[in-house]
């Protein structure tokens, strides 16, 4: 779980940062990326899991286990010190 003042909320997204707790094969990360999720990605996983927030932050809070269990499972495709930017297509929507 994060500490929500981790959050940067922007007005075109929201700027995070996690750090990956397992390994993957022989690579293991020892960084915290940089990650970044927009709004209108945000807008678009709250539709699909019936989400009743409407601002961007709640959303986030809402959903934070998914958005970060994405991105820690995506760190391994970006090097320390890129910004690791989640879309929508990222997330197993089962419905799609």
């Amino acid at each position: 779980m994060m500490n929500y003042s981790d959050l940067d909320v922007t007005t075109s997204g929201i700027n995070f940062s996690v750090q990956p707790t397992f390994r993957f094969g022989s690579r293991r990360n020892l960084f915290a990326p940089h990650c970044y999720v927009s709004n209108e990605t945000l807008s678009e996983l709250a539709a699909r899991r019936n989400c009743k927030a409407s601002l961007p932050e709640e959303i986030f809070r809402q959903l934070e286990n998914e958005i970060t269990g994405a991105a820690a499972r995506l760190s391994h495709a970006v090097g320390a010190g890129k910004l690791l930017e989640l879309r929508y297509k990222n997330f197993i929507v089962m419905d799609d």
